[in-house]
């Protein structure tokens, strides 16, 4: 089972992320969900070096927590439902509390909700 803030790739890409790396997804579902729904909601990630990555409502997260060899950018706005089985097995990285707080402030900003 996935928890809130890992950091998973994908089996097989969908068409965001750079060429010759695995896409890579961070969680945002409620863990508890997680081992009880068919699906996932999780936030793409893009290197930082790609096309939002001075995008004021993309959030930088380090190479560390990514598990990859450059920094990314998550980008919230392409909230994905993918089905479980479609990522690969087991955590590549995991965001840190103050990285999953930052997310969450962005994607209450998407989403349009305010508390």
């Amino acid at each position: 089972m996935a928890d809130r803030g890992d950091v998973l790739r994908l089996k097989r890409r969908l068409g965001f992320g750079a060429k010759g790396e695995a896409e890579a997804v961070i969680v945002g579902q409620a863990t508890p969900l997680n081992a009880v729904l068919p699906t996932l909601l999780v936030v793409p990630l893009d290197p930082a070096t790609g096309a939002y990555a001075e995008h004021p409502a993309a959030l930088r997260i380090s190479r560390q927590e990514t598990g990859s060899n450059v920094d990314q950018m998550a980008v919230p706005w392409r909230l994905h439902a993918l089905a479980a089985n479609a990522l690969a097995s087991g955590p590549v990285g995991r965001l840190q509390p103050g990285t999953l707080a930052s997310l969450d402030d962005l994607l209450k900003l998407v989403l349009g909700l305010r508390g």
